[in-house]
């Protein structure tokens, strides 16, 4: 009999290259936030820090996250200098480059225009911890007053010194921002934030609503943020991206 402990990953090619399999998490990375619903457009994006470098892998400017290949991704400098190929580069990713220098602990972050966290934002509100699934979130993030958009240094180290020591942030008018010492972490509270920000929603409309008491949120904050949970939750959305589009695994 399995033991109930195994997470189950799709089959996937692993390469043993370290910046490939950081390329091929990335690849996976864009289509799972798409399959959730994040509309990406032309606008979002979501890079990875390489190891131990001030670059950084991208995808290409005003493409959609389901329309990724590995062709679409490329490593630039930290002054937005493409490094691999003659590809545009989205001028807005300081805002990625100055949460990279201001935090060496983060090596993804993650924007989305998700409905719900921008319907949250247009109401000048942050998220609350309401549910025990928003719990991972608790303390974590909190919302930025933007105004139009991130373009050079100076106002994208503004958004990051905003973030500070947080993982989360709820921008007004506009979307959300995560960031992760992991893709797997920034991308499963973006998924955390969109899901949530719903429900606050739908909370809203009915009446008042009535956070979670500080030690229960740090109790389930704890237990979702462990490795073992964050772990299982990739697994889920690994096996979710097999099924739906296991052309992603193999390119």
């Amino acid at each position: 009999m399995a033991s109930r402990n195994i997470v189950r990953m799709p089959n996937t090619r692993a390469p043993s290259n370290p910046g490939e399999r950081l390329r091929q998490e990335l690849l996976c990375a864009f289509h799972i936030i798409d399959l959730a619903g994040q509309p990406s457009g032309m606008g979002s994006h979501l890079t990875a820090r390489l190891t131990g470098a001030q670059t950084m892998l991208f995808h290409i400017h005003n493409y959609g996250f389901g329309e990724v290949t590995p062709d679409h991704i490329h490593e630039s400098d930290f002054e937005l200098k493409v490094l691999t190929g003659d590809v545009d580069i989205n001028p807005t990713l300081h805002i990625h480059t100055r949460i990279y220098l201001n935090r060496p602990d983060i090596n993804c972050v993650v924007h989305t225009h998700a409905k719900h966290v921008t319907a949250l934002s247009c109401l000048g509100e942050n998220l609350a911890c309401i549910t025990q699934s928003s719990a991972r979130l608790y303390n974590e993030c909190v919302y930025f007053e933007e105004e139009g958009s991130v373009l050079g240094k100076d106002l994208a180290q503004a958004l990051a010194d905003g973030l500070g020591d947080k993982s989360a942030m709820v921008l007004k008018n506009h979307g959300l921002l995560t960031v992760g010492k992991s893709i797997p972490e920034a991308v499963l509270l973006a998924l955390t934030m969109e899901n949530e920000a719903e429900i606050q929603l739908l909370a809203m409309a009915a009446g008042t609503i009535k956070p979670l008491g500080e030690k229960g949120a740090l109790r389930s904050k704890q237990y979702l943020r462990s490795d073992t949970m964050m772990g299982r939750a990739w697994a889920f959305h690994m096996r979710k991206l097999a099924r739906e589009r296991p052309e992603v695994l193999e390119m």
